[in-house]
């Protein structure tokens, strides 16, 4: 093993390690968003939800994890570890799971047109608010 592996694997181990709130903070950072308010009004979060998130530690709902994942625009991986931080995972026995997966692969990261794939199969749509 060479040092560069080392260090990935011993990385990706340290961000299992990390809370949801640590996570989604430290994608904040990749991003460069630097207030929370940005954040949660681009993800159609609440701030009393979120402060929720970030000041009790509550792991959000998962449509609530799928807004804030659509606004940082996080990969496939980056959004399957923030759903699993939450205790949530984007299996593929559901067509409503799929068609997130696909939109994350796909980089469609607006809530409207992620609502319309849902809508076209038969789901309701992630609530704007």
């Amino acid at each position: 093993m060479n040092i560069n592996d080392y260090i990935k694997i011993h990385q990706s181990n340290k961000k299992k390690k990390i809370s949801f709130v640590e996570y989604l903070y430290s994608l904040m950072d990749e991003r460069k968003i630097i207030k929370s308010s940005d954040l949660y009004n681009k993800a159609f979060v609440s701030k009393q939800t979120f402060s929720n998130i970030i000041s009790n530690n509550v792991n959000p709902s998962l449509n609530t994890c799928i807004k804030l994942a659509l606004a940082l625009q996080l990969s496939n991986d980056e959004c399957k570890l923030l759903l699993k931080k939450a205790g949530y995972t984007l299996a593929s026995q559901s067509t409503f799971n799929l068609i997130i997966r696909y939109c994350f692969e796909n980089k469609i990261y607006e809530l409207v047109e992620v609502n319309r794939y849902l809508k076209e199969f038969g789901y309701e749509p992630i609530e704007l608010s």
